[in-house]
């Protein structure tokens, strides 16, 4: 994997200058294919260390110095999370009342 200082070389200050998935794979020599797995492996392992990278579909990935553009994205990351996890319990209790024998706990 390339490392996270090119990475962050690679991705642009600012969404108007977003850079998607793919691209940055390509000017880091990772694979193009599929949904670029390890440059985004290497994105979640930037965040993971400090890094403040943004994202939004079909715009693409950016750093951001903006701390209503930060509290935006936080917000919308808490709301997906939510809603996962509303989806995750409903599949839970369905499956046990189906499955009364064969319960998940």
């Amino acid at each position: 994997m390339a490392p996270i200082n090119d990475l962050l070389r690679v991705i642009p200050l600012g969404k108007q200058n977003a850079i998607h998935a793919e691209d940055i794979a390509r000017l880091l020599n990772l694979p193009t294919g599929g949904n670029q797995v390890e440059a985004r492996g290497l994105i979640r392992e930037a965040i993971l260390q400090g890094n403040i990278i943004l994202s939004i579909p079909k715009v693409g990935y950016w750093r951001s110095n903006s701390k209503t553009e930060v509290e935006t994205y936080i917000t919308s990351l808490n709301e997906r999370a939510q809603e996962i996890n509303e989806r995750s319990i409903a599949i839970k209790q369905a499956w046990n009342s189906a499955n009364p024998q064969n319960v998940i706990l």
